[in-house]
């Protein structure tokens, strides 16, 4: 990978960052000028072939958003290629109480002039797992037990 990106690169990874920092249900008609009509989007949750799917996929998610913001901590950039690092509060009124989450995480990014690749790798369990009533609890312990293993 390339140290030193065009600046049509830059300009890019520049127009992604703000568009997921305004992310709402209102901004999602500018994707088409950020990612292919054939776009791969993976996450822990879904993989959506498409940009008519993956404006469905991200309607539903800005939807039952009662918090959202997204802060994006570090990131490279190559030639055709990126990888972002970021820490993301959300908060949805079916987990926790609607209580605010933050959850870190990577998207990893591949390009010619739009986003072809998407993925975004984050740890499910503390998205969603760990804030479910049951489940919570079953997640949390197996996570506690696993770590204390491993010392």
């Amino acid at each position: 990978m390339s140290t030193v990106p065009d600046i049509e690169s830059n300009k890019l990874i520049l127009n992604l960052k703000r568009h997921f920092e305004e992310f709402s249900v209102d901004s999602l008609s500018g994707l088409d000028a950020i990612y292919t009509q054939d776009i791969e989007f993976l996450d822990p949750v879904h993989k959506v072939e498409g940009i008519l799917y993956l404006k469905h996929y991200l309607n539903k998610m800005a939807e039952n958003l009662t918090h959202y913001k997204i802060r994006y901590t570090d990131q490279l950039v190559g030639e055709n290629t990126a990888f972002l690092t970021w820490e993301m509060e959300y908060a949805n009124s079916k987990l926790r109480g609607g209580q605010i989450i933050t959850i870190r995480g990577m998207s990893h990014l591949k390009f010619t002039k739009r986003i072809y690749y998407h993925e975004d790798c984050y740890d499910l369990g503390a998205l969603v797992y760990e804030h479910l009533p049951l489940l919570g609890g079953i997640t949390r312990s197996l996570k506690s037990r696993l770590a204390a293993q491993g010392n």
